[in-house]
């Protein structure tokens, strides 16, 4: 049986719950990024100061819906594959990777060259991957400050249309009782566009968001919120069954230290 804890969670693939509640479609292109050693301190500042404007700028634009930078908590250190996420999320399908002119450089506010803004983000960082997700539902509002599980998911071969629909007609309505009862709880859940094939690890993504520390540590019961929302239905054989199409090998926990959108 595949258990959902409401403790524990790996560096954010996630993300676009800061979509407004009412978003359920769009995509989110998903950036690992690796400090190099003793270095991560410096690098949050840069990625908060320069990354975090040309974020803004292109989300008052209208090329992003939203940008969020997440930092790993658990793993971390040596172990985490990433340390930072930076989460270009789209109102519709990915634009692709961008570039920016002295223009957009000056218009966001940044006072430096790109030469000089690729050769510090150089200096301190480098890109460990790129990934492109599908958002298919999305309940509540990731909030700044709060922290978001990432439940990875592989899902077995012509499994995923049951997968979706298990997901958005069995969790999706405890989420939503868990988001109304403590705003800024949120639930995102995505599939893979790129990369792909036999050999990832992954390819599916339930995302679990919650507006502080002492929320996601709290003890949360689903048995007996699945009681409210799925009177006729038993918790034991939907949780089989979604074990049956997927399995979990692997949950991160990371913190939202900015999340921009209009």
């Amino acid at each position: 049986m595949k258990l959902r804890l409401s403790l524990l969670s790996i560096p954010l693939a996630f993300l676009p719950a800061a979509f407004a509640q009412t978003q359920s479609t769009g995509s989110a292109e998903i950036l690992c990024i690796k400090a190099k050693d003793g270095k991560q301190g410096e690098l949050r500042r840069f990625l908060l100061d320069s990354s975090a404007k040309m974020g803004k700028y292109r989300v008052d634009s209208g090329v992003f819906s939203a940008y969020l930078i997440a930092e790993a908590v658990a793993p971390s250190g040596r172990s985490a594959r990433c340390d930072f996420h930076l989460v270009q999320a789209y109102a519709a399908a990915p634009k692709g990777p961008l570039t920016s002119t002295e223009e957009d450089m000056k218009k966001a506010g940044i006072s430096m060259t790109i030469a000089q803004r690729n050769a510090k983000r150089d200096e301190i960082s480098y890109l460990v991957s790129r990934e492109y997700w599908r958002v298919r539902d999305i309940v509540g509002t990731l909030v700044k400050g709060g922290y978001v599980r990432l439940n990875y998911f592989k899902i077995n071969s012509n499994s995923q249309t049951e997968w979706l629909r298990m997901e958005s007609s069995g969790w999706k309505q405890m989420a939503e009782v868990w988001a109304k009862e403590s705003p800024g709880r949120a639930w995102v859940l995505q599939t893979l566009i790129m990369p792909g094939g036999a050999t990832m690890p992954y390819n599916g993504l339930t995302v679990d968001g919650y507006p502080n520390w002492d929320a996601l540590f709290a003890t949360t019961n689903p048995r007996n919120t699945w009681g409210k929302v799925h009177p006729d239905s038993d918790y034991s054989a939907y949780m089989t069954r979604v074990g049956q199409l997927a399995e979990r090998p692997l949950v991160s926990t990371m913190r939202l230290i900015e999340v921009i959108r209009k």
